[in-house]
């Protein structure tokens, strides 16, 4: 048996075990560059080819955007009121630019996805970080065909928050415009004759949640699970007519919410941005001390194992020494790494402190009716569920006086 290979197994492995370490600590990690340099120029909003006839403009609806705390874990820094805060901000970010490719009708934010439009746009926020912004976004017709089912995600530079760049408008506006571009893309390739039977579905829809026995029939489902309208009512109908007075009720309540929900963007933006700027700095810096604080704590690690390897191969008392002396400064380069980490999670909670002022808060809604005065309390899809339900009893009203 060789005596010398099986001395020298030992100090392989110690060998293969450091330059593991140091390969993990030193690998380039897709997402975690320093400091990224990215153009800020903003993509151009596209606008149709041609002009949409007034019928044929498509009403659309975005609920307000998930939050993704679900997908979150502890290791993540995400603060659910800023989340919250977040969730409606964005979606109002991208009714503002459909809004200004004037290829759409209607362009409202909803409480909930229950309020029926000629389109809808959901999603749900993967990753915000004031650096990263990442949504799932899923658009849905009337008629319940998916239009698109996509990810859109967008980092920005360090220039994005530069206060010297005037011209600068929200960092990720470019994401937003790429979610625009792409469904008008989409839109443009149907027929206005088609959009104006969506127009027609939603119309019947919202009728067959007020009086399903009257309107039943005019709607069926596919085997693939989208609708089809089978025939259409007297444009006179006396049922349908008084609907589509409630509908114009529906229409009032939603675009008070719409202003509900421009006025909070509006007052959280400054702040909002004051924060993104901070998390942008905190992801940054802790990303590079994280990374420091590896590159210590593998190095001391190595160190250590080094220290302990030479001591127990020690054949002198220097020698010995040496490998105590080895194994100190790989201690000591432990702590440092191991402080490194701790300095990268007190940034990051220095976020959390910011984020605890973007807590919302909806204020119970009056809304002047006809014949009465109505106040709305709760949340945003508390109220709009109570105004479900105050409609009902109007139609049934009006219903029950003719």
């Amino acid at each position: 048996m060789n005596i010398h290979r099986i001395k020298q197994a030992p100090y392989l492995a110690l060998i293969g075990i450091v330059f593991i370490l140091i390969q993990l600590a030193v690998a380039p990690d897709v997402n975690s560059a320093v400091d990224k340099i990215t153009s800020s120029t903003a993509l151009v909003l596209k606008t149709p080819s041609q002009p949409i006839p007034e019928e044929a403009l498509l009403d659309v609806g975005i609920p307000v955007l998930n939050d993704g705390l679900y997908l979150t874990d502890d290791e993540d820094t995400v603060f659910p009121e800023v989340r919250f805060a977040e969730a409606i901000y964005f979606s109002n970010q991208l009714a503002k630019v459909l809004e200004k490719s004037g290829a759409w009708g209607a362009i409202r934010v909803t409480p909930s996805d229950e309020v029926i439009m000629d389109l809808y746009i959901t999603g749900t926020i993967l990753q915000s970080d004031g650096e990263t912004l990442d949504l799932q976004i899923e658009v849905k017709d009337s008629s319940g065909k998916r239009w698109l089912s996509k990810d859109y995600k967008q980092t920005v530079g360090k220039y994005a928050y530069d206060r010297r760049l005037k011209s600068l408008g929200d960092p990720f506006q470019n994401l937003f415009i790429r979610i625009a571009n792409d469904l008008l893309s989409y839109r443009e390739k149907l027929s206005n004759q088609r959009a104006i039977e969506l127009r027609t579905m939603s119309e019947l829809r919202f009728a067959k949640t007020f009086s399903a026995q009257a309107f039943d029939s005019y709607i069926s489902e596919k085997r693939n699970g989208t609708l089809v309208i089978d025939k259409l009512p007297a444009d006179n109908d006396s049922i349908l007519v008084r609907v589509r007075k409630i509908r114009e009720r529906d229409y009032l309540y939603i675009d008070t919410m719409q202003d509900y929900y421009d006025g909070f963007t509006q007052q959280m933006h400054l702040a909002y941005q004051d924060f993104r700027r901070a998390s942008y700095d905190s992801v940054v810096k802790a990303r590079q001390l994280n990374r420091q604080g590896n590159q210590r704590i593998v190095a001391g690690i190595g160190a250590i194992l080094a220290g302990i390897y030479g001591r127990s191969e020690a054949d002198t008392r220097i020698a010995s020494d040496a490998g105590t002396a080895t194994a100190a400064v790989g201690g000591f380069a432990l702590k440092s790494g191991l402080d490194k980490k701790q300095q990268a999670a007190t940034y990051n909670e220095s976020v959390a402190e910011m984020g605890s002022s973007l807590e919302a808060e909806i204020a119970p809604q009056v809304i002047e009716l006809e014949d009465r005065t109505v106040t709305l309390t709760g949340t945003v899809q508390a109220q709009y569920q109570q105004w479900q339900e105050l409609l009902q009893k109007i139609y049934q009203q009006e219903r029950g006086s003719l």
